[in-house]
């Protein structure tokens, strides 16, 4: 059954399920920010946005509710399996997490679940990547560096969100041995079969200085 909202004698309908790229056009406004509800429900139900900014408040407000409503259903879907997820992919979807939804929705849809139709099913893909993610960082806790200790009062928050994506590209560039012909050879590679080889390489760093730092002991 549709849901439609009264605006100075006119009615609209809100939809009960938003497609994928309703929601994408949705998550781009500040939500926290009332002056944006017309804009979000203009996309959403066609109606003009000079009505809207019109309408009572109290009309915008069950209509910005309806909205969070169907933006907040999970819908399961089929999606990719993610233990055969490749390195490549993994980095992606990594970096587009981190620079945010708001601008990356669609992309990731399309790597996770790209059959999906409706955004419940592109956000069920995505909480399902989501623990996965966590997953896989506590399984490398070494390699990504989580159980070093960390100072009283040191931000760990990430402000540039480009940071991500260029750390990882070092981390191609320097699994293909600086050769730009192997860069592709590097991300089509299963994500576990990378993380286990790059494990080792650091485990192999980490007793090469413990080493060397002997040596300057005893010398």
């Amino acid at each position: 059954m549709s849901i439609k909202i009264n605006i100075n004698n006119t009615k609209y309908e809100i939809p009960e399920r938003l497609t994928v790229d309703q929601y994408s056009k949705a998550i781009q406004f500040d939500w926290t920010d009332p002056k944006y509800y017309p804009m979000i429900v203009s996309q959403l139900t066609g109606a003009p946005i000079k009505l809207l900014m019109q309408a009572k408040k109290q009309a915008m407000t069950l209509a910005i509710a309806l909205v969070v409503k169907a933006m907040n259903t999970r819908q399961e879907c089929k999606m990719m399996d993610l233990d055969s997820m490749t390195f490549g992919q993994f980095v992606d979807l990594d970096t587009y997490i981190v620079q945010g939804l708001d601008t990356h929705f669609k992309s990731i849809t399309k790597i996770l679940a790209p059959k999906a139709k409706y955004a419940d099913e592109a956000m069920w893909a995505i909480d399902q990547y989501a623990s996965f993610r966590i997953y896989t960082y506590r399984q490398y806790s070494s390699l990504f560096g989580l159980d070093e200790p960390r100072y009283d009062g040191e931000d760990t928050e990430i402000t540039d969100k480009q940071a991500t994506a260029r750390s990882w590209y070092k981390i191609i560039v320097g699994l293909a041995h600086n050769n730009i012909l192997q860069l592709d050879a590097v991300t089509e590679q299963p994500l576990k079969k990378v993380l286990n080889f790059m494990a080792l390489q650091k485990e192999q760093q980490l007793e090469e200085n413990q080493r060397k730092l002997k040596e300057r002991r005893q010398y």
